[in-house]
């Protein structure tokens, strides 16, 4: 991950941390899908804003990590469609791509779970996407899941496409500093 992101991967998770905090105040419950190496979490737990924190993932490798870490991590399948759980802040970082053909339904169960807030990190100026064949294949590498090799990858524009598609407000937008990543924050009324 740190290699993958590089000098975005520390403030991205700072700006996702902020936004939490923005938006929930207190301590809440944050659900993060696709959790990976807890570095969110680890992010958050420094701040004192991990209250109630749920991570859902699939990788073995990751939820191994989960267990020795003592981080409530459960073995989730994204795609099998189950319900999500409800929380203060539903997060997804850098994965929702890998779920860009059945995104138009994923998108809204995101949304649902949301008590306040939804946001998305993803990135949309992508290594895997280079001129250069050396830096695609490596990309790739770094970004494979157990199951397979991800080529799509989304652009701010059509990432804000599926939002409208999917009728969900687009309450902020940030980008990390380097513009590689977009942060989309939705915010429900309280």
């Amino acid at each position: 991950m740190r290699v993958g992101y590089g000098p975005d991967y520390g403030p991205r998770y700072a700006l996702v941390a902020d936004l939490v905090a923005d938006h929930l105040g207190q301590p809440g419950s944050v659900l993060e899908l696709c959790c990976g190496d807890l570095g969110l979490y680890h992010r958050l737990a420094s701040r004192g804003l991990a209250g109630s924190y749920l991570g859902l993932e699939q990788a073995p490798a990751m939820l191994r990590r989960a267990r020795r870490c003592g981080v409530d991590v459960r073995a989730f399948d994204v795609r099998a469609g189950g319900a999500l759980p409800r929380a203060g802040a539903v997060i997804m970082q850098a994965s929702l791509y890998q779920f860009h053909d059945i995104a138009d339904a994923l998108l809204p169960r995101l949304w649902e779970a949301a008590r306040r807030l939804l946001l998305i990190a993803e990135p949309v100026r992508n290594v895997s996407q280079s001129r250069f064949a050396a830096a695609r294949w490596i990309a790739r590498i770094l970004t494979r899941t157990d199951d397979r090799v991800h080529t799509f990858r989304y652009t701010e524009t059509t990432l804000l496409d599926l939002y409208r598609r999917c009728g969900i407000p687009v309450s902020r937008l940030d980008r990390t500093p380097s513009g590689r990543e977009v942060i989309v924050c939705s915010v429900r009324a309280p």
